[in-house]
């Protein structure tokens, strides 16, 4: 691999790595593993419909939305993950630790983080002032995703992109 290619590869490994192998703490050994479980299916989808069910107005559509989000998003992943087909990094690098997260499906892009960044978005959309505590939240699921070595840098951007592109187009069709 040369060129702008191979730099960019070296530089998804080498962040990746950073994360994963260079920043150690015992602490984030036993919160990274939890706290990455706030981007899972169970967790997202539990959490817009609390919001849904406990908020009245526009909270509550906001939580309608989130949902929407979250949906819409998730096509893309699948889409993604079914034809990327690209491999975790625990399956190609010799030297990652995934701390015993059970992992299936590929690793671009990842899920997670699609799924943290779709609520955080449509709630930032809707709920301004919900930004301070979404983002950081959502955030901190994506790093957990390399700190905890279950996907490429790459595949966090990825998610992220994915996730604020399906937020904000459901945002422009809702709001016409």
């Amino acid at each position: 691999m040369s060129g702008l290619k191979g730099i960019l590869y070296v530089a998804d490994i080498n962040t990746l790595l950073i994360f994963n192998n260079s920043i150690r703490c015992k602490l984030l050994d036993i919160i990274m593993p939890k706290l990455t479980h706030l981007g899972s299916a169970t967790a997202t989808i539990s959490t817009c419909l609390m919001i849904t069910v406990m908020g009245s107005g526009e909270v509550r559509k906001a939580g309608v939305q989130a949902l929407l989000a979250l949906a819409l998003s998730h096509l893309f992943v699948r889409l993604l993950k079914n034809n990327v087909c690209r491999l975790r990094p625990k399956d190609v690098l010799y030297n990652i630790n995934t701390f015993n997260v059970a992992l299936d499906y590929y690793s671009f892009p990842s899920g997670h983080t699609t799924a943290a960044f779709a609520i955080a978005t449509t709630l930032a959309l809707n709920l301004p002032i919900l930004a301070v505590i979404c983002f950081p939240i959502a955030l901190v699921i994506a790093i957990s995703r390399l700190y905890l070595g279950v996907h490429y840098p790459s595949d966090v951007l990825a998610g992220i992109a994915i996730a604020i592109f399906s937020s904000v187009v459901l945002q422009l069709i809702i709001s016409h």
